[in-house]
C-alpha cells in the first residue's frame, strides 16, 4: 500500500514538472518575457539530458474521430522539442503500449528531439502550417496563483469587443422644442427595444411625425412591432403634443386650429397655455370671427383657476353667451337673468333666514301637495350636497342650489328631478360664485344648457335604448375591449358589472366620484369637447386602465367592485388626462386607416369564449361522470355483495352437499352391488357426470346473470374454475376408486351379464 501510494504521489510530481517545462517553453517561443519559477527551471534543466523525443501515432481513417478534421496551428522546433520532453511519461510510470505507435527514440539528444518532432509532425495528419500567432489568448503558468495580472496577454479580440459601442442617437437639434425632445428621448427608447438600427434616424422621424402626426407614428410602430395597445397608449401619452388639435375629428380644422393656436402663441410672446392673457385673446379672436374653436382647444387643455374667467369660458361654450353674439352679451345676461327671477318668484318664496317655501298663490291644494313632495325630494339631495366643502353647508348656497333644481324641475316636467342632479347643478353653482349676486340665475341658465345635451342619462325612458345610459355603458365596454381585452375577458368572467358605476361617472360627469378641485379640470375638458361629452367615455375607459393590475390580482365580484368605485378619487389627475388624451387621440383620427386598435371579431371573441367555455364544461363533466362512474361501481359491488354473492354461495353450498351424499350413495351401492360392478360403474360414471354437468350450467348460468361488471364476471369466472376444478377432482377420485375395484377384481363382468 505505501508503495503504491508513493508511486502514485511520484507520477504527480513528473507530471506537474513536465507541465511547468512545457508552458514556460511555449511562453518563450511566443516571445513573450516570462520567468519561469525556480521550481520548473530546475525541472527543465534535470531533464534535458534524460528527456525521450516522442512522436504521436498516426491513426488509421478507420480509427480517425470526427473531431481529427481540425487543424492545429503548428510550432517552431523547440517548441515541439520541449512538447514531447513534457509528454514523454516520467519514468517510474507504467508504459501502456498503443496500437499502430511509432518507435520511441531513447536518443535523449535535443537535436534528435527536434528532428524526430518535426518528422512526426510532417506525417501526421493534422495540419500544422498556419504560423502561430504572436499573441493569443491568456496564458497562466501552472505555478501561478492567478492573481499575477502580467502573465495575462489580452487578444484582438477582446479588443475589439470593448471597442464596440451600442448604437446610439445622434446629438437632438437646438431647434428641437421641449415636445420634440420627449419624443426624441421615448422614440430612442423604443427603438433601443425593438430596432437598434433605427436610431442614427430618430432625429428625421420626429421632425417628420412632430405635432398632430405623432399619433400616426405611434399606430404604424405598435402595428409593425406587434406592441400592445396598452403599451402604445402610454407611449402617445407620453408624447402627445398637448399644443395640436388632436381632439378634432376633422383633419383640416385641426390644422387649422394648430395655426392659429401658433400665431396667437406668437403674440402673446409665451408658451404657457393656460395662462389668462392667452384665454383673453382667444376670446376677443373668436368675438371678431364668431369662432370659439380657438377657446375650445384651450379650454379642453384647462381653463384658468381664476374662477371670473373659468365662469366666462364655461358660459360661452355651454351656449348660454354665444361667440356670435359676443356684442349682446351684457343684454342676454340681463335678460336671462330677470326671467329666472321671474320664475323664481311665481313658484317658491325665500325668507331672510334663507328658507325656501312653496308659493301657494293661486294654486289648488293637490297642486301644492305636489310642489311640496318634490321640493322636500329635492331638500333632502342639497342637504347632503359637498357636506366637505364649506361653501355648500352655507344657508344662502344651500336656499340657491334648492331654488334652481325646483324651478328646472317644475320648467322640465319630462324630466323632472333625479337624484344626482343635485351634484351637477352644485359644480356649476360654485363656478359661477365669483358673482354672487347673479350666481344663481346664472348657474340655472348653464345647467339647464348643459342638462339639454346629458338628460337623456337621467331619463328612465331612454335607459333601455341606446341614446341613455346602455348607449354610454355599451361605448365603454367596446373601447375596453380594444384596448385591453384581457383586462375586459376578466372583468366578464368575474360577471363584474360596470353599469352602475358608468351610469354615476357619465351621467354626473365624475362630479360625486372626485374631489371638487378635479371635477373643475375635468369639467374643463368635458364642456369644452368638440364631440360633445363623448370625452367622457374615454375617461371612464382610462380610470379602468389605470387599474387594470389592481383588478386582474382579483376574482372576486366583491373586491372589485371596491377597486372600480374608489378607482377616480385615487387615480392621479394628470395620469389620468394623459392616459384618456391618448385614447381620445387614437379614436379621433377621422377614420385614417390603418384602424388602431384593430378591431377584434365578434364572431373569433365569441368562439374563443365558446371554445373556454366547452372546455371548462368537458372538464366539469368529466368530473362529474368519473364521481358517477365511482359510485355506480360503489353500487354494484354492493349490490353483488348483498344480493348475488350470497345466492351463488348458496347453490354451490347446495350443490356441494348434493354432490357429496351422491357420492356416498354411489360408493355404498357399488360395495353392495359387487356382482354387477361393471353395469353399476358405469351407471354411477354417468350419474356423476349429469351431476357435475348441472352443477356448472347452474353456476355458469348465476355469473351469467351478473356479468355486468368486470367484478362479478371476474367472479363468476372464478366460481366456474372451481366447479370444473371440484369436477375434476370427483373424477379423479372416481377412477382412484374404480382402480381399487379393479385391482381387488382383476375380471369385471362383462356389461349385460349379472
Amino acid at each position: 500500500m505505501a508503495g503504491a501510494k508513493g508511486e502514485k504521489e511520484d507520477v504527480l510530481k513528473a507530471f506537474e514538472e513536465d507541465s511547468d517545462a512545457f508552458f514556460d517553453s511555449l511562453l518563450n517561443d511566443a516571445g513573450l518575457d516570462s520567468k519561469p519559477s525556480p521550481k520548473a527551471a530546475a525541472a527543465a534543466e534535470g531533464k534535458a539530458s534524460t528527456a525521450t523525443s516522442f512522436q504521436p501515432p498516426v491513426r488509421s481513417q478507420s480509427e480517425a474521430s470526427p473531431s481529427s478534421a481540425v487543424t492545429a496551428k503548428p510550432v517552431s522546433p523547440s517548441t515541439a522539442s520541449s512538447k514531447a520532453a513534457a509528454a514523454t511519461p516520467p519514468a517510474s510510470a507504467p508504459k501502456v503500449p498503443q496500437a499502430g505507435a511509432s518507435a520511441v527514440s531513447e536518443s535523449g539528444s535535443v537535436e534528435a528531439q527536434s528532428t524526430v518532432a518535426t518528422n512526426a509532425s510532417s506525417s501526421a495528419s493534422l495540419n500544422l502550417e498556419e504560423p502561430l500567432p504572436s499573441e493569443g489568448a491568456a496564458m497562466f503558468r501552472m505555478d501561478s496563483d492567478g492573481d499575477d495580472d502580467d502573465n495575462v496577454v489580452e487578444s484582438d479580440t477582446q479588443d475589439a469587443t470593448q471597442d464596440i459601442k451600442p448604437p446610439e442617437a445622434p446629438p437632438a437639434p437646438a431647434d428641437f422644442t421641449q415636445e420634440d425632445l420627449a419624443l426624441r428621448e421615448v422614440l430612442s427608447k423604443f427603438y433601443v427595444q425593438h430596432a437598434p438600427e433605427k436610431l442614427s434616424n430618430v432625429n428625421s422621424i420626429v421632425v417628420k411625425y412632430r405635432g398632430i402626426n405623432v399619433r400616426t407614428l405611434w399606430v404604424q410602430l405598435c402595428l409593425k412591432y406587434n406592441v400592445p395597445v396598452v403599451e402604445g397608449v402610454d407611449l402617445l401619452g407620453q408624447t402627445l403634443y398637448r399644443r395640436s388639435a388632436f381632439e378634432f375629428n376633422d383633419m383640416e380644422r385641426a390644422k387649422e386650429l394648430d395655426k392659429r393656436m401658433a400665431d396667437t402663441q406668437s403674440s402673446q410672446g409665451s408658451g404657457v397655455l393656460d395662462c389668462a392673457g392667452l384665454f383673453q385673446r382667444a376670446v376677443d379672436q373668436g368675438a371678431k370671427d364668431g369662432d370659439d374653436g380657438l377657446l375650445r382647444l384651450l379650454t379642453f387643455r384647462g381653463a384658468p383657476d381664476a374662477l371670473p374667467l373659468r365662469a366666462q369660458v364655461w358660459k360661452v361654450l355651454l351656449g348660454y353667451l354665444p361667440m356670435k353674439r359676443h356684442d349682446e352679451w351684457n343684454a342676454i345676461q340681463a335678460e336671462k337673468r330677470a326671467l329666472y327671477a321671474g320664475y323664481r318668484s311665481d313658484l317658491l318664496s325665500i325668507n331672510e333666514a334663507h328658507e325656501v317655501q312653496i308659493n301657494k298663490v293661486g294654486a289648488s291644494t293637490s297642486a301644492v301637495l305636489e310642489a311640496e313632495d318634490l321640493l322636500q325630494e329635492v331638500k333632502n339631495d342639497v342637504d347632503r350636497t359637498r357636506r366637505d366643502f364649506e361653501y355648500f353647508r352655507r344657508p344662502p348656497t344651500q336656499a340657491a342650489l334648492l331654488a334652481l333644481l325646483f324651478v328646472y324641475a317644475r320648467l322640465n316636467p319630462g324630466v323632472r328631478y333625479v337624484q344626482g342632479m343635485n351634484e351637477v347643478a352644485a359644480v356649476i353653482l360654485y363656478v359661477m360664485s365669483s358673482d354672487p349676486e347673479c350666481a344663481e340665475a346664472d348657474a340655472f341658465w348653464c345647467f339647464s344648457e348643459l342638462m339639454a345635451e346629458i338628460k337623456d342619462g337621467f331619463m328612465q325612458a331612454l335607459d333601455n335604448s341606446g341614446e341613455g345610459v346602455y348607449g354610454m355603458v355599451e361605448s365603454v365596454t367596446a373601447l375596453l375591449n380594444s384596448y385591453d381585452p384581457e383586462l375586459a375577458r376578466h372583468l366578464q368572467k368575474t360577471e363584474l358589472s360596470l353599469f352602475v358605476f358608468i351610469l354615476r361617472w357619465c351621467t354626473l360627469l365624475f362630479a360625486q366620484d372626485v374631489t371638487l378641485p378635479d371635477a373643475l379640470r375635468l369639467w374643463d375638458s368635458f364642456i369644452a369637447d368638440p364631440s360633445r361629452f363623448q370625452f367622457t367615455v374615454h375617461v371612464c375607459v382610462a380610470v379602468l386602465l389605470l387599474k387594470r393590475e389592481d383588478l386582474l390580482q382579483s376574482e372576486k365580484s366583491f373586491v372589485l367592485a371596491e377597486v372600480v368605485q374608489s378607482a377616480p378619487r385615487s387615480t392621479d389627475l394628470d395620469e389620468l388626462l394623459t392616459k384618456a388624451f391618448a385614447i381620445c387621440a387614437f379614436e379621433r383620427r377621422g377614420g385614417a386607416l390603418p384602424t388602431f386598435p384593430p378591431r377584434r371579431s365578434q364572431v373569433v371573441d365569441d368562439l374563443s369564449e365558446w371554445v373556454e367555455g366547452a372546455a371548462q364544461t368537458a372538464a366539469a363533466a368529466a368530473s362529474e361522470a368519473a364521481a358517477v362512474a365511482s359510485e355506480v361501481g360503489a353500487e354494484v359491488t354492493k349490490n353483488f355483495q348483498e344480493k348475488i354473492a350470497p345466492v351463488v354461495l348458496e347453490r354451490a353450498g347446495q350443490a356441494s352437499a348434493v354432490a357429496a351424499e351422491k357420492a356416498q350413495e354411489v360408493q355404498a351401492w357399488l360395495q353392495e352391488t359387487a356382482p354387477a360392478r361393471q353395469e353399476a360403474y358405469e351407471q354411477a360414471q354417468n350419474h356423476l357426470s349429469s351431476l357435475w354437468a348441472s352443477v356448472r350450467s347452474t353456476s355458469q348460468q348465476v355469473a351469467s346473470e351478473v356479468s355486468s361488471s368486470e367484478a362479478v364476471g371476474s367472479a363468476a369466472a372464478r366460481l366456474s374454475s372451481a366447479a370444473e376444478s371440484a369436477s375434476g377432482l370427483f373424477a379423479r377420485a372416481s377412477l382412484v376408486f374404480a382402480g381399487n375395484e379393479t385391482a381387488a377384481q382383476p375380471t369385471p363382468p362383462v356389461h349385460g351379464q349379472s
